[in-house]
């Protein structure tokens, strides 16, 4: 079959090439600018805080300015490098040359605390008279995830929800959960469990790590806040019953919506504008200049003293790049802009980390893909094979695939754009550096007519090939080099504290800053930094919701559900 190469691919932001994912969005709305007609400029005489970077945690930093710390939304100014607003929850295409999905993330009620409060107060983008939380209960109430296969093993059998480890592996997993996370400094789960055969074989690490982004070269650390949060919710993490479910895409539902709220406020956005650097006082750890791209042209901007500057100092969704049917997603072909900032700030001021540690070569990347089909004759067949159910489930992984392959069927039309006719299928693997089990390929050199070849394969479809293929518009894999990169071994100060000096005018979000607890991966800890970062400078005398702690009822419930 002739398939469509995505000749319109230029509209999704200069793809095949160095593209970010962030940026590859084909819609674009009217934004709020910064008014500056020189290439030097002072802030007028009021505090103004501004966020360097505009993905989630930049967006709801402003939203608890305003609702909060009483902030008016015109002395607000967020600047992104990219051509919209979102970060990784970005998304493009459209019914003819086929839907991109770029984020794996699966949001969860329980452990969203601070995301779910900032959304209960945001106005709905897609319903009137209501919020976006009330938007996404109201869906999973009317949509209640169905009993699916979190797990199929290499005959088709659906593996069932009990974990059964050994005693060394529950040994072990009581270790790592009871270890301050300075004596895990460096450490690595293989470096930890290398010697415990049965662990990365087993149900617990095949549905951990496919749901967090976890390899065997993360951190320790990074699974041990992971299990603490959720001790004694094993069963719901093995079905997904807590997880966060929206009739349409992260980006349309909650980012859109945040989005109009903050614009409603006056709230300034400015895109395609680069923070490059930032200077410091000289006596002092106060930023009072900031160095701009803007579209093109270099500006300054001088703070006055009461201004304040929020910085995303490494971003998981960077310079990703996006290939199709027939081509993989191409290496990328620049340094992320955002480790770049953070990288001259702490070449100026110790004690704001090491970027290094996070954004090398060092197998952090992770390709999504998303499937878009004329039918849903392709979903029909994963629902019968994974659930047996209409709806189908949030995640399915096959654990005999080499790449990690898990499965999304996310609910139709995911897309607002979507025809009824059209359906979206998305997926993931973990472990793109491992040839495919019937694709002779790493996974990150695979293109979308592979990568659904190898899918179609473990599904045990082959027979049905041509079918499949001619009902297929196109299947776009998405490179994100940085996506595990938040979870990688650090040592104590590798991670720059929110605010990291008691009397300087800035803070950093997201990922990479560091709070002491919660999953890095996910966006409830973007958006807690944030909420801590807003509240701290501006001296707000409320604290961000911590990350659930586990009692001793929940440890036993996890270690009996865990246990042969």
């Amino acid at each position: 079959m002739n398939k469509k190469t995505m000749a319109g691919l230029a509209a999704f932001g200069a793809v095949l090439g160095a593209a970010t994912a962030a940026g590859i969005v084909a819609h674009k709305k009217k934004q709020k600018r910064l008014s500056s007609g020189s290439s030097s400029n002072v802030l007028p005489p009021k505090r103004n805080i501004y966020f360097a970077g505009g993905g989630i945690a930049a967006l709801a930093g402003a939203y608890y300015l305003i609702r909060d710390c009483k902030i008016p939304g015109d002395s607000i100014h967020i600047f992104e490098e990219s051509s919209n607003i979102g970060g990784a929850f970005n998304i493009a295409g459209d019914n003819e040359s086929g839907f991109v999905c770029v984020s794996p993330k699966i949001l969860s009620l329980r452990n969203h605390a601070n995301l779910m409060d900032m959304l209960k107060g945001v106005p709905s983008a897609n319903l009137p008279d209501m919020s976006v939380k009330e938007e996404i209960i109201n869906y999973m109430n009317a949509n209640p995830v169905a009993e699916h296969s979190r797990l199929i093993d290499e005959y088709g059998g659906k593996i069932d929800s009990v974990f059964g480890l050994s005693r060394l592996a529950l040994k072990y997993i009581k270790a790592v959960m009871s270890k301050k996370d300075d004596e895990l400094s460096e450490i690595t789960i293989d470096d930890f469990f290398g010697n415990v055969p049965d662990f990365f074989s087993s149900e617990l690490w095949l549905t951990v790590s496919t749901a967090f982004m976890l390899m065997p070269s993360s951190s320790a650390v990074e699974l041990k806040h992971i299990l603490n949060c959720i001790a004694g919710e094993i069963p719901e993490l093995f079905s997904m019953k807590s997880a966060v479910r929206s009739q349409f895409n992260m980006q349309e539902t909650i980012i859109d919506a945040l989005e109009q709220y903050l614009s409603s406020h006056n709230v300034n956005f400015a895109t395609h504008c680069r923070v490059l650097d930032v200077d410091f006082d000289e006596d002092s750890d106060r930023i009072n200049a900031i160095h701009l791209n803007d579209n093109g042209t270099a500006k300054t901007f001088y703070l006055n003293k009461n201004d304040m500057c929020i910085i995303t100092n490494g971003s998981i969704s960077e310079c990703a790049t996006i290939g199709d049917y027939n081509y993989p997603a191409p290496e990328p072909e620049k340094a992320p802009a955002s480790a770049s900032l953070w990288s001259r700030m702490a070449a100026k001021r110790p004690g704001l980390g090491d970027p290094d540690k996070f954004f090398g070569d060092y197998g952090t990347e992770i390709i999504s893909f998303t499937i878009t089909a004329r039918s849903s004759m392709l979903l029909d067949y994963i629902k019968q094979y994974t659930s047996n159910t209409a709806s189908g489930g949030i995640l399915t992984t096959f654990t005999d695939s080499p790449w990690g392959l898990t499965l999304s069927c996310v609910p139709q039309p995911y897309f607002t754009s979507q025809s009824d006719d059209v359906t979206v299928i998305c997926g993931y693997g973990v472990n793109v550096e491992k040839e495919g089990r019937f694709i002779d390929k790493q996974m990150r050199h695979a293109s979308g007519a592979e990568i659904l070849f190898e899918l179609v394969k473990h599904l045990k479809l082959e027979d049905r090939w041509e079918e499949i293929t001619e009902d297929i518009i196109n299947v776009i894999p998405c490179a994100m080099p940085y996506a595990a990169a938040s979870s990688l071994p650090y040592s104590s100060g590798d991670k720059p504290l929110v605010v990291p000096f008691k009397n300087g005018n800035f803070a950093f979000i997201g990922q990479f800053a560091k709070l002491g607890c919660g999953i890095s991966f996910s966006s409830e800890y973007a958006v807690r930094t944030a909420r801590e970062a807003v509240y701290r400078l501006t001296g707000t005398k409320k604290n961000s919701a911590p990350p659930p702690r586990a009692n001793a009822a929940s440890y036993v419930r996890m270690f009996m559900a865990l246990k042969k």
